[in-house]
């Protein structure tokens, strides 16, 4: 990564020279979406004391930027509508409309697109049919700072939604706002910052984590921005030591192993399915293997052309069919699909070979993929084994540019802070992920991000809606504790922050993947909370949540919130109901629904104290919902 692309070493303040032009905000600019019914802010930077005037809608609006080279002017709440323009003295901006704008944040399930392969294949009529002028999207570019940055930075601007472009959009954002345009029909815009991998800690500021001396530290230090050169600068030297070996001293490069027939690797290890690598070595490795594989071709499919589908696998890849490099991706979230020529193949026998390597997330592939040989009206299984050989071991190459996604405060003062002069009609939020090693911090850590971030917008109940945790865990890997029924629960405690929305999801992801496809339904709840909190619509917006409990005899009767039209259950049985005599050891109960109540009991339990629901890192069976079809949230009574 070249050294100029760390913005965050520069600083706050833009220097102009003495015929510097007014120079604007990244979202001020043509396609941008204005928030309706607020009062609209335009600002920038010029020259000290240089006069602004800002036109629309046949009114001006006048002002001198000030000492320290900033300027901005009020234009007075507008109604939906548009396209407007807008002139700053010689600066036309046009195709700007008035609708709503949603602030959409958090890590990468709310960063994955609509072109990610697994989503991307769910939704391809979505996709097809999707031209929406009056939706639009701004992605802010990714950018690390640990003191406030002048500005966001978008490599594309505002962009409309159409078959193309929306390839482009966030999946979750995108759902989520098609409803609300479905039922609204005005113009909503999205302001998407999110980044994957990050911890909540990354999006607030230093203040947000006094109280937890480790991040606050860490925060502290990185203020420094020649600590900071020097941690770039040492990664820079790294990452350029590592590559270098990669190139030079992986032994398959040297000899060439993607020249060698099968014979060649009898001194190889073998393996039947490569998702089972880390049953054949021990995992996660860094630097390159090989693999290889032979597949033979009948008469009638050689010479003609092909797609050698071969999957998702991390993370980079080099593939080669008879010795001849058919395509190359750096991607652990991308299938490999490359095309064969006519003529590259040949019949019998034919040598499959990939050079994989991984600096960061270890080698693997994933479990998912579907080996095989694609013809126009044909298909070929690589069903053979495939032999493996290390070409070089390496060290860990740590993520990004030296300094961690997880570094408290990277994201706030480079992708959220620079923003909030620009109105928008809420927040809604995708993350938690990275924070269930430690989910008792979560709840403060929300409320402390819920409330900056309101601050910032100078709106005290700017509606914040967020997405609890999906199921995700392989069946039979439960822990005794579940980190991510802790920080779900963790999420559910900070409901307590007015005109805040948590949307349940342990029903709708797949425990095998972080990364679900299913973003429509994710969508379609968010929109439901926006309209109830946002647009007050006497609607219900959430599934049951627990209110409290009672005990009977051997029984626990359980009340909750949000019951709607009534509580049901999906199946034969309602599960998922445990129950305990002392509040730590709790064993599976019988439940089942008497009015707008669960009652819960077990014949192995005389005296029971305490009852939980769906406590499991991948709820499998948690079946109770109201009858508004919206499911219960997981919760645990004491």
């Amino acid at each position: 990564m070249k050294k100029a692309s760390f913005s965050f070493i520069f600083s706050l303040f833009i220097i102009f020279s003495a015929t510097a032009e007014i120079k604007l905000p990244a979202l001020v600019s043509n396609g941008m979406v204005l928030q309706r019914d607020q009062n609209i802010k335009i600002w920038g930077w010029a020259n000290v004391d240089e006069q602004i005037t800002v036109t629309f809608k046949n009114k001006k609006y006048t002002t001198k930027a000030n000492s320290q080279k900033e300027w901005s002017v009020n234009i007075e709440p507008q109604k939906a509508g548009g396209p407007f323009k807008i002139l700053i003295n010689t600066i036309e901006i046009n195709d700007l409309l008035i609708g709503d704008v949603w602030l959409c944040s958090g890590q990468s399930n709310m960063e994955a697109v609509m072109n990610r392969a697994n989503i991307k294949a769910h939704y391809p009529q979505v996709i097809a049919s999707s031209n929406y002028p009056m939706i639009r999207q701004f992605t802010v570019k990714r950018d690390m700072a640990f003191n406030l940055l002048a500005d966001v930075t978008s490599d594309k601007g505002w962009v409309a939604v159409n078959p193309t472009t929306i390839l482009d959009f966030s999946a979750v954002a995108f759902f989520f706002v098609r409803d609300l345009y479905e039922k609204y029909k005005i113009p909503i815009g999205i302001i998407n910052s999110s980044v994957g991998g990050t911890p909540i800690q990354s999006w607030v500021d230093r203040e947000a984590i006094k109280n937890l001396p480790a991040y606050y530290q860490i925060a502290q230090k990185l203020k420094d921005t020649a600590e900071v050169s020097r941690i770039l600068k040492a990664h820079q030297l790294k990452t350029e030591s590592w590559y270098k070996s990669i190139k030079e001293d992986d032994l398959g490069v040297n000899e060439k192993w993607f020249l060698q027939t099968d014979k060649d690797g009898a001194n190889w290890e073998e393996i039947a399915n490569l998702s089972k690598l880390d049953k054949a070595i021990k995992l996660p490795k860094y630097g390159s293997i090989w693999f290889k594989t032979t597949i033979n071709i009948p008469k009638e499919l050689a010479l003609k052309p092909s797609t050698l589908s071969l999957g998702m696998m991390h993370t980079e890849d080099e593939t080669y069919v008879n010795g001849q490099k058919v395509g190359s991706i750096n991607s652990g979230y991308t299938d490999r699909n490359y095309q064969l020529k006519a003529g590259q193949l040949k019949e019998g026998k034919n040598i499959i070979t990939i050079r994989l390597t991984s600096p960061t997330t270890g080698i693997s592939f994933n479990a998912k993929n579907n080996y095989q040989l694609k013809f126009q009206n044909d298909s070929i299984a690589l069903n053979n084994a495939w032999k493996y050989k290390f070409g070089i071991e390496k060290e860990l190459l740590p993520r990004g540019n030296g300094l961690s996604q997880h570094s408290p405060t990277a994201y706030y003062y480079a992708m959220i802070k620079p923003m909030a002069n620009y109105a928008i009609k809420g927040v809604t939020w995708y993350q938690g992920e990275s924070n269930t090693p430690k989910p008792e911090e979560y709840e403060g850590l929300l409320t402390s991000l819920i409330k900056l971030w309101r601050a910032d917008w100078q709106q005290t109940n700017l509606p914040f809606l967020y997405l609890q945790l999906a199921n995700h865990s392989p069946s039979g890997t439960e822990p005794a504790i579940s980190n991510w029924a802790l920080l779900r629960e963790a999420q559910q405690k900070a409901l307590k922050n007015p005109n805040s929305a948590m949307i349940v999801t342990h029903d709708i992801g797949e425990k095998d993947d972080i990364h679900p496809r299913n973003k429509l339904d994710v969508g379609k709840r968010l929109a439901l909370a926006a309209r109830k909190l946002a647009y007050h619509e006497r609607i219900v917006y959430s599934g049951p949540t627990y209110k409290s409990m009672q005990i009977a005899n051997n029984q626990i009767i359980v009340s909750f919130n949000h019951v709607g039209r009534g509580l049901k259950f999906i199946g034969e049985q309602l599960n998922m109901f445990t129950i305990s005599a002392d509040g730590k050891n709790f064993v599976k109960a019988e439940a089942k629904i008497v009015g707008s109540k669960v009652v819960v009991w077990s014949k192995s339990i005389a005296k029971p104290i305490a009852v939980r629901y769906a406590w499991a890192n991948s709820p499998d069976g948690a079946n109770l919902y109201n009858m508004n079809g919206l499911p219960a949230a997981s919760f645990k009574s004491n």
